[in-house]
């Protein structure tokens, strides 16, 4: 990926050339090469020097004019190679002289110098204005697009990629010394701008919101040709592309944009992953209901993620706690519009006792509790006649009819909750560092039932007889081995077909959950019986004890083989003391 940039000496050539040829920056002059001039400082200024004056009938170290600018003597050239182009010096002095002879031709004069110092390899061309017959060359914007593009056609040609203009994005410029001495003490407006804005790409979700999210902070913009920048306190406004070509607001959109796909990529691909890491992890319990039923809820998960376009944990957390608060405000109106039901059915039967239990005395003299409360809800309401009263129990089915809906958003809300909290709960066991992937699949494996871990063992009996009829086998571990060497003798000596299928299953278990050991075996064992102990339901107790039966089947074909013999303890002897010398 080259880069070039161009310089036009307008004095002093004999400076500029003894630069590109610092034997400290060459290796001693081995990395300079020339064209129609010596590869050295001293004598290509000689060579030059004579072209220049020839046609120009100017002198080539003539001094700065009082007024204007001098002659360009000398344009020179930087071509800077990537570090990632792993480009060695030869490849790259190669490369520049091919592009001095197709940029300027044969006759020109041109010094190329290759430096190494920098830990970045880079090419110095030097060419004089005037070539050998008189032809003049100029440093233009269009001549520099032109050796642009011919430098990445040169460069394909030795396999090293163009460089990339469209994402190019320059260094911000320090325009002078009293911006570059607040940058070094920190009190630079533009830094901090750039600061600020580097910091709400990661949040924001286009210009606009970043925008607004700054101006609520305290900064002013202004809009025009180009859109202007305030920081609070500062005096005057910045334009956004002064401040580099990576904050003008087209880039700011596309580095959203960009942040937003990968922070899409790092979230949302990976429930997507992990499915697929449990498939893998599970081996042979990759087709089984639990490991289905684990795999289906992260597809679930990653499918209500596209849907609602929820690409960070931030979002999803923001959803959560915005469905909490959504579910407290339901929850309230509830409990109002319960208190209001209660409130109505009390006044309705008040009202009903007043017009049809109480006669005139009491309704004029109440005397009892109960006529009292009748009598001040008739009075509160102005009710003439009993059907006036027909109001309250109209009021009374449209508060039952508003309470049934909101426990049905309350239900939707609890639901929303549920789901919003199970993807950030998964999201941050997934980045917790611990193997929750293995976790989840033994989980799924404990879950197996029984005859599901019957049809494993028949699956693996068929692959195990398969392999014995044609003699061709996957690689098998030491234990495997030993097994396979057993099912084999078995089958030739006349023995009982109980104690090969014995040996066979006792094989088919080991690869089933890919067992190495006779410990691992055991601990198997034991997890399956503490698991039944533990669980209420009869049939999965049954599949644990049964599993748990088919491991000490398998310890105990192993032990019969003596892969693994059992340890023997050693008996202890007793010292007999030695003999008394009883010889003073």
């Amino acid at each position: 990926m080259p880069f070039i940039k161009t310089k036009n000496i307008h004095t002093t050539p004999n400076r500029s050339l003894r630069y590109i040829c610092d034997p400290k920056k060459t290796q001693g002059g081995l990395n300079i090469v020339s064209v129609n001039c010596m590869p050295d400082a001293r004598n290509a200024y000689e060579d030059m020097k004579q072209i220049y004056e020839y046609y120009s009938n100017r002198k080539f170290n003539e001094p700065m004019p009082k007024k204007g600018k001098a002659r360009v003597k000398l344009i020179h050239y930087i071509q800077s190679f990537d570090p990632k182009d792993n480009i060695s010096i030869e490849t790259a002095q190669k490369i520049g002289l091919d592009l001095v002879r197709e940029m300027f031709g044969e006759d020109v004069q041109a010094v190329i110098a290759t430096h190494d110092d920098t830990g970045t390899i880079h090419n110095h061309i030097e060419i004089n204005v005037y070539d050998l017959k008189g032809r003049h060359f100029s440093s233009d914007k269009a001549s520099l697009k032109k050796i642009k593009k011919l430098s990445d056609e040169i460069c394909q040609r030795y396999g090293i990629e163009p460089f990339d203009r469209e994402n190019y994005v320059r260094q911000p410029i320090i325009s002078g010394y009293h911006e570059w001495k607040n940058l070094k003490h920190g009190t630079s407006w533009k830094q901090q701008i750039r600061e600020r804005i580097d910091k709400l790409i990661t949040v924001a979700d286009s210009f606009d919101d970043l925008r607004n999210r700054m101006e609520q902070d305290g900064f002013t913009f202004k809009d025009g040709k180009y859109i202007c920048v305030k920081a609070p306190g500062q005096q005057r406004n910045v334009r956004l592309k002064t401040l580099g070509d990576n904050y003008t607001s087209q880039r700011i959109e596309k580095r959203i944009a960009e942040h937003k796909k990968k922070a899409f990529e790092v979230f949302v691909t990976s429930f997507y992953n992990i499915s697929n890491g449990i498939k893998i992890k599970a081996g042979a319990y990759k087709n089984t209901s639990a490991l289905n039923r684990t795999c289906g809820k992260y597809m679930r998960l990653y499918e209500i993620l596209g849907q609602e376009k929820i690409t960070t944990i931030t979002e999803a957390e923001s959803k959560l706690i915005a469905t909490e608060k959504k579910y407290s405000s339901i929850l309230q109106q509830i409990q109002e519009l319960k208190d209001k039901i209660g409130t109505l059915e009390t006044e309705i039967q008040a009202s009903i006792r007043y017009f049809d239990d109480m006669s005139f005395m009491q309704r004029t003299f109440p005397k009892k509790d109960e006529d009292k409360v009748s009598v001040a809800v008739i009075k509160e309401h102005g009710f003439r006649k009993k059907e006036d009263s027909f109001v309250l129990t109209e009021q009374l089915e449209q508060h039952k009819s508003e309470l049934a809906e909101l426990n049905y958003q309350l239900s939707s809300a609890v639901g929303e909750i549920r789901k919003y909290k199970e993807i950030v709960d998964e999201y941050y066991l997934l980045n917790s560092g611990v193997d929750h992937i293995s976790k989840l699949v033994r989980e799924a494996k404990d879950r197996t039932t029984s005859e599901e871990w019957s049809n494993m063992i028949v699956k693996q009996r068929k692959e195990i007889l398969s392999e014995l009829e044609s003699g061709i086998s996957s690689p098998m571990t030491v234990m495997e081995k030993k097994l396979m060497e057993k099912i084999k003798n078995l089958r030739l000596m006349n023995v009982e077909p109980y104690e090969r299928e014995k040996v066979i299953k006792a094989l088919a278990v080991i690869r089933i959950d890919k067992i190495d050991s006779i410990e691992k075996a055991r601990r198997l064992s034991v997890r399956m019986r503490s698991s039944a102990a533990s669980v209420k339901d009869i049939s999965k107790r049954a599949s644990f004890l049964r599993r748990s039966r088919d491991y000490d089947d398998l310890i105990e074909v192993i032990r019969s083989i003596d892969i693994y013999p059992p340890e023997r303890k050693t008996s202890e002897h007793k010292k007999t003391p030695p003999k008394k010398n009883n010889r003073r």
